[in-house]
């Protein structure tokens, strides 16, 4: 099930977990299209794509505006 905030080794999941390197981000890709969000968000949304029940680490998802209501709806 995915909750708000791809797949593993996909390019536009991010490890959410506190033992990594922190890094900047100015720019993320569509788990689904590819297309990168550019310098402003604006519509973009984000999903929890780990099963914590798995064990497996914390992980999100960014969807563009026109993937996220196709694939969840409109916000």
């Amino acid at each position: 099930m995915l909750r708000p905030v791809g797949n593993e080794g996909d390019e536009a999941n991010v490890n959410a977990s506190r033992d990594h390197r922190i890094q900047a981000v100015t720019t993320v890709r569509c788990a689904e299209c590819k297309c990168s969000s550019g310098l402003y968000w604006q519509g973009w949304r984000a999903y929890r794509v780990d099963d914590p029940e798995l064990g497996e680490p914390p992980a999100i998802a960014f969807y563009c505006p026109a993937c996220a209501d196709r694939e969840f709806g409109a916000a």
